[in-house]
């Protein structure tokens, strides 16, 4: 059925009506022109009315039309000032064709002060920091929400988002005066019962003129409800199919669930974190081949009366590929068979990404393609990779080489260096005027020179070089230093329960010149030492010269003075002189250095105590080391190794004297930077040593035999931490007196983490130990070793040198000395690193 709809005659009429008043509204609607009379200002505090008059655009005398732009463009520029909440532009009179304006503003409220409540996560000084505000300014409610969107967030990065920020203003009540003390209250605005009071005292820069400003202010109190943390309970995985739910979670650093055994963790979720953690799962998938994974979205439920969290994260996986061609192009210099060498990637390998990228620009190793360029002259090489999708699950990967020109280089300037004579740096420098440039030598360079610890490391291994072509074939280097006290006072001081206190003072002069002594920068070492025991009497002194290049050759050669004298179970008197030689080689690498000594000295043995044989005795010693260090950086190294080979032979058959041994010691170093960061180390150590006689009961001096226990400032000691000094080893049946060993072995592990480079070298670490000393190679057994743990700090402190402490635990302490295991502290002050 249809409905229709005829207008009848009343409707029409009503429509007739409609229109005829719309036109007489229209109609009356109709601008007037007006002569501006005057303009007054009411509702001003602080703002001048004469300020705001100008502002308006408006002026006496001037015409006015209403309705036009004239009165909307005046009130636009009145709220654009910032500084009131609300504007009325009025006709206060009007006089035939004139009128009189009244311009009616209200203010926004200045601050007087900010205070929060309520915080115990946050520190106050963080909180200040996220307000934009200060005493005086207009307080805007923008300005108040932006301060507590701040907040919020900041909670959130610590997990708390139940975190609440309530702002209360408080208005000017009254000011009570009491001699020169006025205090001010200020009430709630919405709750008059609620105060706050501030003090201050009149005087110079305060007066009651302070207090009337304080009329038109207003306090903001920020009332903080932290709430619970927030602690995650789950993470779920949406859209993995190659990789398990706890696969994917292990690649997370920092966001973790809570799980029962973690006594100690309480995950929370911090959402710049988190973002962190995705790009580590991203790197994770594109190490395996699946070049089109995405973090599609993540998303948080939040529970249990908002104290525990799901979080669930939605991931597109991909096909997984695989290289099936590689192909350079541009490549003129090397051959392909040497490029994929150094790519190290071949067809029908899962697309790695991580390791194209590394193996194609920059690695630790510095065996990339570009290492190869950039190492034999070829400064601005340029690699463009491409990779070009092939089927579902393969990519075809198109490399372009611009090789460039090959560049040698041209001057190499030093600056910085306001000590260390230049000849002292360059002769340390692999970079030499006129030969090709290379990255790997300018490494080496820096890291020799690092390792003569007269500069700042950190400085040097990050802007120690900089590049300044000349011309299309040549380019001038400049290496920048930063020049640090590489002096010592060497005053140490140690106690132990079995020694007392003992100690040593001296100096070293790593940097020294012995021609311009006072001047120094020459690279010479000096050192002089005398150390000393309390408590047991014990004195050595000791003077050593060393000059590392010498005739401007990398060649060592030094010597070495030497007094002793001991009362502690024997009485002894040592004096010698040694001579040393050393060079660095070129094979098998240019880390390699060699030394020989040559020393001769006189024992007498006063009082043996029927141990040592007594009796004058004059030995002479030749010896030879090698040593190998590569090692990043002397205080504090964090890649690289080092190990010494020493051997030493005493009298024998083509020796004089009447003391007839040999002597082999033998250690490694090796250190490891963890989590992609040098702050964070992994150190291990190996120590061994063996000491064997030529003709049976040959009258060796006690120092050359092998102590064990402590710190190791005992002369002639091997530390382990967790045991009394020297406590390790034969006892004398009758004095109960430690008898020095001819077998050592120790062990060593240390998680070593910076707190602090550049001024001032500190660390802490953790330490696992084992070691112990045999009285010959048969009854030498490695498994009867004595173990302890432990934590300590170093801190380096020119030119006092090292403090350092050690609080260790030896397990096997019982079998050492008879008495429990227990913790023990060990100090050590002036010993080096």
């Amino acid at each position: 059925m249809m409905l229709t709809f005829t207008p009848n005659k009343q409707f029409k009429a009503l429509l007739t009506l409609i229109f005829i008043l719309s036109f007489s509204l229209f109609a009356q609607v109709q601008k007037e022109t007006y002569k501006i009379l005057g303009i007054s200002v009411v509702g001003n505090k602080s703002a001048d009315a004469t300020t705001i008059i100008a502002n308006t655009g408006l002026r006496i005398n001037d015409e006015l039309v209403i309705p036009s732009d004239q009165i909307n463009n005046a009130i636009k520029r009145l709220w654009n000032l910032g500084i009131f909440e609300d504007v009325q532009l009025l006709i206060d009179k009007k006089i035939d064709n004139g009128i009189f304006l009244l311009i009616k503003v209200s203010e926004y409220p200045r601050l007087e002060k900010l205070v929060f409540e309520g915080y115990d996560e946050l520190s106050e000084d963080k909180l200040n920091k996220m307000v934009s505000i200060v005493r005086g300014q207009t307080l805007k409610p923008n300005e108040i929400s932006r301060t507590i969107i701040k907040i919020k967030k900041a909670y959130e990065e610590e997990g708390y988002l139940n975190a609440k920020i309530i702002p209360e203003y408080f208005r000017f009540f009254q000011a009570d005066t009491n001699d020169n003390e006025v205090t001010v209250t200020w009430r709630n605005e919405k709750d008059l019962s609620k105060e706050y009071k501030t003090d201050f005292k009149l005087g110079v820069n305060s007066s009651m003129n302070n207090v009337a400003k304080m009329k038109d202010r207003v306090i903001v109190i920020m009332k903080i409800d932290e709430g619970k943390e927030v602690i995650i309970r789950n993470i779920y995985f949406k859209g993995n199919l190659a990789f398990e739910d706890s696969k994917l979670k292990s690649q997370f650093d920092e966001t973790s669930e809570k799980r029962w055994w973690k006594f100690w963790s309480w995950p929370k979720f911090k959402r710049d974190k988190f973002e962190k953690d995705k790009e580590l799962l991203t790197k994770f998938y594109r190490k395996n081949g699946y070049r089109d994974f995405t973090v599609l979205k993540d998303s948080i439920v939040i529970y249990n009366n908002n104290q525990d969290l799901d979080l669930y994260v939605y991931i597109y996986e991909g096909k997984q590929f695989k290289i099936r061609n590689i192909i350079w192009e541009g490549s003129k210099v090397y051959p392909e068979d040497e490029l994929n060498a150094r790519l190290d990637m071949q067809k029908g390998d899962v697309f790695d990404y991580e390791k194209f990228e590394q193996n194609l620009r920059f690695n630790e190793k510095q065996s990339d393609v570009s290492s190869l360029y950039q190492d034999n002259g070829y400064l601005t090489a340029q690699i463009e990779p491409k990779e070009i999708k092939v089927a579902e699950d393969s990519v075809d990967i198109e490399i372009k080489i611009n090789e460039g020109n090959r560049f040698k280089i041209g001057k190499v300037e030093i600056q910085g260096n306001d000590k260390t004579k230049d000849k002292v740096i360059r002769r340390e420098l692999y970079t030499i005027p006129g030969s090709y440039f290379s990255r790997s030598f300018i490494m080496r360079s820096i890291q020799q020179l690092s390792n003569l610890q007269y500069f700042n490391v950190e400085q040097l291994y990050k802007s120690g070089v900089d590049y300044k072509p000349a011309n299309d074939s040549t380019v001038n280097l400049i290496y920048k230093v930063e020049e640090k006290s590489s002096d010592y006072l060497n005053a140490s001081v140690g106690y132990s329960g079995a020694f007392g206190f003992s100690g040593s003072v001296g100096f070293t002069l790593t940097n020294f010149s012995i021609t311009e002594p006072f001047k120094m920068g020459g690279g010479q070492i000096l050192n002089f030492n005398w150390q000393f025991g309390v408590g047991n009497y014990y004195r050595t002194f000791s003077l050593g010269f060393t000059e590392p290049w010498f005739l401007d050759t990398p060649t060592s050669v030094g010597f070495d003075l030497s007094d002793t004298r001991q009362r502690y179970v024997y009485d002894l008197r040592q004096s010698g002189i040694t001579l040393r030689a050393g060079r660095r080689l070129t094979w098998p690498d240019d880390y390699f250095y060699i030394q020989g000594i040559l020393r001769f000295q006189y024992n007498d043995v006063i009082d043996g105590q029927n141990i040592y044989r007594e009796g004058l005795t004059r030995q002479y010693t030749v010896g030879f080391g090698i040593t190998r260090t590569d090692i990043d950086n002397p205080i504090f190294p964090s890649r690289g190794s080092k190990f010494a080979l020493n051997t030493e032979l005493s009298g024998g058959p083509l020796l004089p004297g009447n003391v007839d041994y040999y002597k082999i010691d033998f250690k490694t170093e090796w250190y490891k930077a963890l989590f992609n960061t040098n702050k964070i180390v992994l150190y291990t150590s190996s120590e061994l040593g063996y000491i064997g006689e030529l003709i049976p009961n040959t009258p060796i001096q006690p120092f050359e035999y092998y102590y064990m226990g402590g710190s190791g400032l005992i002369i002639a000691t091997t530390p382990l931490r967790g045991y009394e000094d020297r406590s390790l080893g034969l006892r004398d049946i009758k004095s109960n007196n430690i008898i020095g060993s001819k077998v050592q072995a120790k062990f060593t592990t240390e998680l070593r983490f910076a707190l602090s480079m550049e001024p001032i070298p500190i660390y802490l670490l953790a330490f696992a130990e084992a070691g112990n000393v045999y009285p010959n190679i048969k009854q030498t057994n490695f498994y009867d070793l004595k173990r302890s743990v432990g934590v300590g700090a170093r801190i380096l402190l020119n030119p006092i040198g090292l403090i350092g402490f050690d609080y260790g635990y030896g397990f096997d302490r019982m079998s050492v000395d008879g008495k429990s295991p227990q913790w023990m502290f060990h100090f050590q002050f002036g010993k080096g690193f």
